[in-house]
């Protein structure tokens, strides 16, 4: 932009330059046409002087008739050739001492002509050699002399004539010539900053916009977006180097690195869009979930090598037998969930038949020359069948594999796939599931927001980063969290208005209840405080115990945070539900009162990024 300035001022100041002196010239070829005049003056009454030595023509006469000529002859002068002055129309003024040169010249046959500024400083009346824009622009008049010698015939110098002659008009001119130039000159400054502007936004500025925000979606969760590649040179090469860092860093955030399938965050997320997808179209749904038999203590045998080495056969064997009609992810340490979109349960049963059929087909040859049989134990569900909870269907799901896993406990030769609704599963999830149906029975709000509570914090145990194991239990305890809301009477339970605090009593005990109702399940220990804890306050001002702080177990931090969100993101009867802006507002007011500081920031991001895609 300087280099183009630059040549904008220089091009300026040439064209100025140009255009006075192309002025001067048309003001010149004026005053020539007048010394012309001149000279034919001088020359008619000459010749009559060198033979008599005296002029026909007074003084007077000459003013007269240079006068009448053209009003722009300023002084008109005839010398003889002994330098006398003949003629004058400016009696009152003598030839100074620098008139003898150009007179001498004169004599010659020499011609020569002179710029006066008059009424100017400083070179008022003083000749000047040529006229240049300073001086134009400093204002006062100008003329321009001209001397020539005039001639008879033979050639003979008979006498000088002496002419000068106004040149009006050449300042206003030059002021012309440079305030055009100069608005040009703007103009042309002002564009070239609008053509740079424009060339930035277009081809740098808005790239790196774009690239920008590409970086902070992706930095938020939405991995899958790339960056526009359609600007050339640098900013397209940028961009595309990005996208390739993206595209790995995309491949190290959803794949496993030893099986290279789904891992467990994006095993969620294909199956909340396969839940998604089924549900909107009313479409069946199926899930496997499944355990390598006896994988801890082949580990503990032969080392995590080996361990490694028995995944990605297992890894390979779910890859040829499902093809393209399943997703794959390695949901734990040697669990594998396996999604079937469009599949019903009786169709998931055959896959997962043949599916362990194949496994146990292969064997581990160990270093040592042992051969070990590989198992695969899972547990089947499918949806609408089952359950139309996507929560709950995990918690199914979960259970249906721990009873496989019992049962080959008890007899190495029993079942390889359990589904969940026979009566085996049942008898270990049977009556949390009835707890459920209860709820749903008794009021419709309440289990909507229990499932959105287990979907949230879920989301909330994924995003801190907490086990597996947290993440399936806090999806049950989100489930069930409310169970011990059926010891409350429906007027209290569904009351529009405030409570009283006997009623606020009743309530306050739900949590309580809900404890002892599942506590007949020995695996669910880390349900049952997430259950328990759900209303307790970070400033230990909740309740039913009033603890404080880390006191409070981390599920039941979790759990009090998506409780809380649930609650502002649904209707009620004595409010309306809140928009998200009014919700993160509550939830960062809050934080560290009510709410863990750490997790309640996590859980803004969460909701922040969940409106950036709803917007887009």
């Amino acid at each position: 932009m300087i280099v183009a300035l630059s040549i904008v001022v220089v091009g300026s100041v040439v064209s100025i330059k140009r255009q006075v002196d192309q002025r001067v010239q048309e003001a010149q070829q004026s005053s020539r046409a007048l010394f012309t005049i001149a000279e034919v003056l001088a020359g008619k009454y000459a010749p009559s002087y060198a033979e008599s030595g005296a002029l026909p023509i007074s003084v007077d006469e000459l003013q007269s008739l240079a006068a009448a000529k053209v009003a722009n002859i300023t002084l008109l002068e005839a010398y003889a050739a002994d330098g006398s002055r003949l003629l004058t129309t400016s009696p009152g003024s003598a030839p100074s001492p620098a008139d003898l040169a150009p007179m001498q010249e004169a004599l010659q046959g020499i011609s020569s002509s002179f710029i006066w500024a008059v009424d100017s400083e400083p070179e008022g009346g003083r000749r000047m050699g040529k006229l240049t824009l300073l001086q134009l622009l400093r204002g006062g008049g100008f003329e321009e002399e001209y001397w020539t010698g005039v001639a008879d015939s033979q050639g003979h110098i008979l006498g000088v004539a002496r002419v000068r002659v106004d040149m009006p008009g050449l300042h206003e001119d030059a002021m012309a010539i440079v305030l055009a130039n100069a608005l040009m000159g703007g103009a042309l400054v002002v564009g070239l900053w609008l053509a740079l502007w424009l060339a930035l936004r277009a081809f740098i500025k808005r790239p790196l916009a774009e690239l920008t925000s590409t970086t902070r979606r992706i930095r938020d969760g939405e991995i899958s977006l790339r960056a526009p590649t359609l600007s050339k040179g640098h900013l397209g090469e940028l961009a595309r180097s990005f996208n390739a860092m993206a595209d790995e860093l995309e491949t190290q955030a959803t794949t496993d690195p030893i099986t290279g399938l789904l891992n467990h965050r994006y095993g969620h997320v294909s199956l909340d869009e396969a839940f998604e997808r089924a549900s909107s179209r009313r479409e069946p749904l199926s899930i496997l979930l499944g355990d390598i038999a006896g994988f801890k203590l082949f580990n503990d045998t032969y080392g995590h090598a080996l361990g490694d080495e028995v995944l990605r056969l297992v890894a390979g064997v779910l890859r040829r037998i499902s093809g393209d009609s399943g997703i794959l992810s390695r949901y734990g340490g040697d669990t594998f969930l396996v999604i079937l979109p469009g599949a019903n349960k009786a169709a998931a049963k055959v896959f997962a038949d043949h599916l362990t059929a194949a496994v146990g087909e292969i064997e581990f040859q160990a270093s040592d020359g042992t051969r070990v049989p590989i198992s695969l134990l899972m547990g089947l569900v499918s949806f609408p069948e089952d359950t139309e909870s996507k929560d709950h269907l995990l918690a199914l799901a979960d259970a249906a594999t721990y009873e496989a896993k019992r049962l080959a406990a008890v007899d190495r030769h029993g079942p390889r796939v359990v589904v969940a609704g026979e009566e085996r599963v049942e008898s270990v999830f049977g009556a949390l599931d009835s707890l459920v149906q209860a709820i749903q029975y008794r009021d419709r709000y309440t289990k909507t927001h229990s499932d959105l509570v287990a979907e949230y914090a879920a989301k909330l145990s994924v995003q801190a980063r907490l086990s597996d194991k947290a993440v399936q239990a806090i999806r049950i305890a989100g489930v069930l969290h409310d169970v011990g809301k059926l010891i409350v009477p429906d007027d209290i339970l569904k009351k529009p208005g405030p409570l009283t605090s006997e009623e606020y009593d009743v309530i306050k005990r739900h949590p309580l209840v809900g404890e002892m109702l599942i506590r007949e399940a020995p695996f669910l220990e880390d349900v049952i405080q997430a259950v328990g804890c759900h209303h307790e306050s970070y400033d230990g001002s909740g309740y039913p115990r009033g603890l404080r702080g880390d006191d409070i177990p981390l599920l039941g931090r979790v759990m009090a945070i998506a409780d809380a969100y649930s609650a502002m993101c649904l209707d009620r009867p004595y409010r309306k539900a809140l928009s998200t802006d009014e919700i993160i507002a509550e939830l960062q007011a809050c934080a560290g009162t009510r709410f863990d500081p750490r997790l309640a920031d996590l859980f803004v991001k969460i909701l922040k990024a969940e409106k950036r895609a709803q917007a887009a």
